[in-house]
């Protein structure tokens, strides 16, 4: 059985979509790997979590030593763990949380598998695109995508949680109309006001 890591961060928008990773994979040795931030928004009784803690890159270059010597660190704890729990596949969520572990990856050639929910290319995705195995999109005209590595694209529907393909329909299904609003960090604000209020003043009309 392969043993695969997921990694992923301290915010909503890469913790979630690894959760749901982690739950459609648990046919596998599924591990989930985040930093402290990223452990506030799991359940420890639900999934193997492993702490890569990685400093944010800051642009301030009397920054730059201590950030290569912590990005040093964070790479031989990545591939320490990914040693011990002898990871035969990486699937990176993004963010610069998953840098250490990328390279780790790299260096140990392991398969590398990438995740862009985004319509823009993340810097992280980007900087592995070249030695990625595939990266998975909702679609094929991301911003800022490297044009001779289209064909590393797949194309998977919008993540959902497993529970979502246990709903039956039923009579009051069709009663009411159900709505589903999914945004990002970046254009959160967008869904939680001007389009929510908006959809409800059409409905009331």
């Amino acid at each position: 059985m392969k043993n695969i890591l997921i990694s992923t961060g301290g915010s909503g928008g890469h913790v979630v979509p690894a959760t749901i990773l982690y739950q459609h994979l648990n046919i596998f040795n599924t591990y989930l790997s985040c930093d402290d931030r990223g452990v506030n928004f799991l359940d420890k009784n639900k999934y193997n979590i492993e702490i890569i803690n990685v400093k944010k890159i800051s642009k301030n270059i009397l920054f730059l030593p201590a950030q290569i010597f912590f990005l040093l660190s964070s790479i031989f704890k990545s591939i320490s763990l990914l040693k011990s729990k002898k990871i035969e596949i990486l699937i990176s969520t993004g963010g610069y949380m998953s840098l250490p572990l990328c390279i780790a990856a790299k260096i140990l050639n392991l398969k590398l598998f990438l995740f862009e929910p985004n319509m823009v290319l993340g810097r992280t995705n980007r900087l592995f695109i070249n030695t990625c195995t595939k990266i998975l999109c909702y679609s094929n005209e991301i911003k800022k995508f490297p044009k001779k590595f289209k064909n590393k694209i797949y194309l998977i529907p919008a993540l959902l949680r497993k529970e979502f393909y246990k709903i039956k329909a039923t009579e009051n299904t069709y009663k009411e109309i159900n709505l589903l609003i999914i945004g990002g960090s970046q254009g959160a604000k967008l869904f939680d006001t001007i389009i929510k209020d908006s959809i409800s003043s059409i409905m009331i009309s």
